[in-house]
């Protein structure tokens, strides 16, 4: 069954297209599940400050109510969650849980993004940015942390610290080894990003993320994957013979492959 539960809106700041034609565009393509899993917002405690990569606290009701509208639409065709990618910022994780409840959000996928929050350096903060592995360790501290919550019913592009990296060291290898460790305790699984894969061969020598040393690491504990497109345009959808091969590869390493989430057919 093709699914992919990792789709975004326009209303990050960082998307492209209507929430229709990504529906289309999995309709066309043979998907059976499609999620939406757009940047959450915060309800941010310092004054006047607008995150540029997630919606406003404003836009979250319009979010919902517009999946629900097409969700209904489109019922007999594609089944339709409404679901969005949050990060741990464990201060204001009792307003994400009031909001989830409030709208009745059927998921949350777990993005780690930032250390702490984006509010003061962003840059500085940001995982994934930093070309020291040493910077992974913090990275899946707050991975184990963030699945600890049990909040999460995945865990988006694990290895994202990787992505300004240029060689896969030992750092590199404990983080990887301590998210797969966590992942296969807390029975919690881990996405095989395709977006990631774009990343990969830049003039830098910069490793990107969604790499094969990871996924070697992770076929070595008990842990489940499930593929997820990360799509920030509705062409980012129609990779569906990438999909199939990256399955073939993850069963290749003895990993199993969840098509759906429990409860989230």
């Amino acid at each position: 069954m093709l699914t992919n539960y990792h789709t975004h809106t326009t209303r990050c700041g960082h998307a492209e297209g209507t929430e229709e034609e990504y529906i289309l565009t999995a309709l066309r393509c043979g998907f059976k599940v499609l999620g939406f899993s757009d940047h959450t917002p915060w309800a941010y405690a310092t004054p006047g400050f607008v995150s540029r990569i997630r919606m406003l606290p404003s836009q979250l009701d319009d979010y919902v109510l517009t999946l629900r509208r097409l969700r209904e639409k489109y019922a007999d065709k594609l089944h339709i969650r409404i679901g969005l990618e949050a990060e741990y910022f464990p201060a204001y994780l009792g307003w994400l849980r009031e909001e989830t409840e409030r709208l009745d959000i059927e998921y949350l996928i777990l993005g780690c993004h930032y250390d702490t929050t984006d509010e003061q350096d962003a840059r500085a903060s940001r995982f994934g940015g930093s070309p020291s592995t040493a910077h992974g360790r913090r990275y899946a501290e707050q991975v184990v942390e963030a699945l600890e919550t049990g909040l999460y019913r995945y865990l988006a592009h694990p290895d994202l610290f990787l992505n300004r990296v240029t060689a896969f060291d030992a750092d590199a290898e404990k983080a990887c080894r301590d998210i797969c460790a966590a992942a296969a305790r807390l029975d919690i699984p881990l996405e095989y990003n395709m977006a990631g894969l774009t990343l990969q061969g830049r003039p830098d020598g910069s490793l990107g993320y969604t790499r094969d040393e990871f996924w070697h690491i992770a076929a070595e504990y008990p842990v489940k994957a499930i593929v997820g497109c990360d799509a920030h345009a509705p062409s980012e959808l129609d990779v569906v013979p990438a999909i199939e091969e990256k399955k073939a590869f993850l069963h290749s390493l003895g990993i199993p492959v969840l098509d759906t989430l429990p409860g989230l057919e």
